[in-house]
């Protein structure tokens, strides 16, 4: 599913849970869904990842958008104003802590690979003494 259709089928189940009276946190994973494709659409349009497609990346972009829009309005109406930059916080700090993630991901990846890296530098050196020890024991 493309990720135009899997946003606009996260706002529509929280404008019905909205309708309906759900609670905002109990749509979490909806919630997370939308603005993961607005924070992507966001992230695509300010690098200029369109030069394939730019039609499907400016209506993305226009989507998310408009979403944000959307979602903003039914916070500060629900939620008012202070809820709205407590959100905002949250989206901000959920940024930092996935980025160092990532970081951290890719630092332990690279730990492994020097670990592994060591290991087989030392095997080789040892197979490498064993086998002169060797050779030179044969033409003794």
């Amino acid at each position: 599913m493309d990720p135009i259709s899997a946003s606009l089928l996260a706002f529509t189940a929280i404008k019905k849970g909205i309708a309906i009276g759900k609670d905002l946190s109990s749509m979490g994973k909806d919630l997370n869904n939308l603005f993961s494709f607005i924070d992507g659409a966001k992230e695509a349009h300010k690098k200029g990842e369109s030069k394939s497609d730019p039609l499907s990346s400016y209506i993305a972009y226009e989507k998310a958008l408009d979403y944000e829009r959307q979602l903003r309005d039914i916070i500060i109406s629900t939620r008012g104003m202070k809820g709205w930059n407590k959100f905002e916080q949250f989206r901000r700090q959920a940024k930092v802590s996935e980025r160092e993630g990532k970081y951290k991901a890719i630092r332990r990846a690279n730990e492994i690979k020097q670990l592994f890296g060591i290991i087989i530098a030392l095997i080789i050196t040892a197979c490498g003494a064993a086998g002169m020890l060797w050779f030179a024991l044969k033409m003794k």
